[in-house]
């Protein structure tokens, strides 16, 4: 009896997670043309790079299906395209604006840090795995990348596929806390989802960067965190330390100076983050305890992987001063760059400067918009970068709007339901962090928000009202506005 009941149990739950038509066609499709494609194209380790897009495309799937059927929403079969369609597209980018430009000896445009690290991480295979032919400051990424490489081979296919599973994790887990912090079950709730195909995130997995790997992180480390303070939904204390520890870890490994982000977000959401139902003061003060271990512990894992030391007192010393920042000597500035009359001498300044600083990080590189078309062609990653951080920046201009509203309705209604916060304090500390520490407006530092926003921009556009979105609209837009006038009189244009 108790075998054929199980068996029942059993049976429907397989047949639930089967996998629709449509998703099943894509599926052949995509393996049919990337798996000759690799072969022929791929000298080293083609055939495990073949295996690896079969797996991870059916796991991802299946996680995919699986995340629709916990949270009980139908129109999130959407997540199941949206993965074949990163998928292919991280297989295009891969042929054309990455590989052309990946071998030293024939590329004119070598010496960008993903170029490096992919040679590196397998010359530091070769050296034993010690890390004593190379200065770096966090040389936590070359063991991720030369571990990927000595299980899978050392080829450009293998670490852009799993970076894409990465995010794909971190995304699903993204939509987990959203619908959880909006539990109301509405159409198009499933545009959350749209965080997957995010421009910058598609091409940023492509490479043996940070970035992408590092927003994963910190989406798991602080939303795993802010989830159980806001009791979205049912966690344990050792648990939620597990997850947040583990990922802190590697993130102490991979960049060590986003642990002070981490560290802030924790502490500020044990504050902000109150549920009704109980305040949990025991477990508050246990988390921001472990938040304050973060800070003080984290910065001992880089030295001991082959790392500088890492200090916090003078990482907000160069943060907060220009003179004291030697990367600022090396760059070539443009005439009457904004980016220079930004840069900070003091605290007063660097706090001044900082809200400046955030909307340049959320708009460069515009208003330059040049993109040639040849050197698309040509396979050039810098131009391929540069269309993509484009693409970015306006989806950035379309969605703080949304953002800002959905943070004042958050802030106002915090004492009635502190979750939205969640998403909120980790958006907003991680962009001032990449803001007033990286002095150099970098765009790829913003990725590291990038979920967060859309986070956020999507909790708006859900939640927020006409009205609501119309008075965040206004100031944003006119101070677009203003600013445009504003450089082209500084510009002389």
């Amino acid at each position: 009896m108790n075998s054929v009941v199980a068996g029942s149990a059993y049976y429907p739950e397989k047949r639930a997670l089967a996998l629709p038509i449509g998703q099943l066609i894509l599926l052949f499709l995509l393996l049919g043309v990337s798996g000759p494609l690799i072969l022929i194209t791929i000298a080293q380790g083609a055939y495990p790079a073949v295996l690896l897009v079969g797996v991870v495309s059916v796991g991802g799937l299946l996680l995919c299906r699986k995340m629709q059927l916990r949270l009980g929403d139908p129109s999130l079969k959407v997540l199941g395209y949206f993965w074949l369609i990163k998928l292919a597209a991280t297989l295009f980018l891969l042929y054309a604006g990455w590989i052309p430009q990946l071998d030293p000896a024939s590329s004119s445009a070598w010496g960008y840090d993903p170029q490096r690290y992919y040679v590196q991480a397998q010359e530091l295979i070769e050296n034993n795995w010690l890390p004593d032919f190379v200065s770096l400051n966090y040389v936590g990424i070359l063991y991720y990348y030369g571990a990927i490489f000595y299980v899978l081979g050392h080829n450009p296919v293998v670490p852009a596929l799993v970076n894409a599973f990465v995010t794909l994790v971190a995304t699903l887990y993204l939509v987990e806390v959203g619908y959880e912090i909006k539990s109301r079950r509405e159409p198009h709730d499933w545009t959350l989802a749209l965080a997957l195909l995010l421009p910058e995130m598609l091409w940023f997995d492509v490479m043996t960067s940070r970035e992408t790997l590092l927003a994963a992180l910190l989406v798991v480390a602080t939303l795993t965190a802010g989830r159980y303070l806001a009791r979205t939904a049912p966690s344990s204390l050792s648990k939620v330390l597990f997850t947040s520890g583990l990922s802190v870890l590697v993130i102490a490994a991979v960049r060590t100076s986003m642990l002070l982000p981490v560290f802030a977000a924790i502490a500020l959401m044990t504050v902000l983050v109150t549920p009704q139902q109980s305040s949990r003061v025991a477990q508050r003060a246990i988390l921001a305890a472990a938040a304050v271990a973060v800070l003080i512990f984290g910065p001992l894992i880089a030295p001991y992987l082959g790392g500088y030391e890492f200090d916090v007192e003078r990482t907000i010393e160069v943060a907060i001063s220009a003179r004291e920042n030697a990367l600022i000597s090396d760059v070539n500035w443009s005439e009457n760059s904004i980016g220079a009359l930004l840069l900070p001498e003091g605290l007063i300044q660097s706090i001044l400067f900082l809200p400046p600083r955030m909307v340049l990080y959320l708009l460069a590189p515009l208003p330059n918009i040049a993109v040639p078309l040849s050197e698309l062609v040509a396979g050039s990653w810098d131009a391929w970068q540069r269309l993509f951080a484009l693409m970015s920046s306006v989806i950035n201009v379309l969605a703080v709007p949304y953002a800002l509203a959905s943070l004042v309705q958050s802030i106002k209604n915090r004492r009635v339901n502190g979750a939205p916060l969640v998403l909120h304090v980790s958006y907003w500390i991680v962009l001032m962090a990449v803001a007033g520490g990286n002095l150099i407006i970098h765009e790829r530092y913003r990725v590291m928000a990038t979920p967060f926003l859309w986070g956020c921009a999507w909790l708006g556009a859900r939640t927020c009202s006409r009205a609501e979105i119309l008075r965040a609209s206004l100031p944003w837009y006119s101070l677009l506005g203003l600013g445009a006038l504003f450089y082209l009189a500084y510009k002389g244009l």
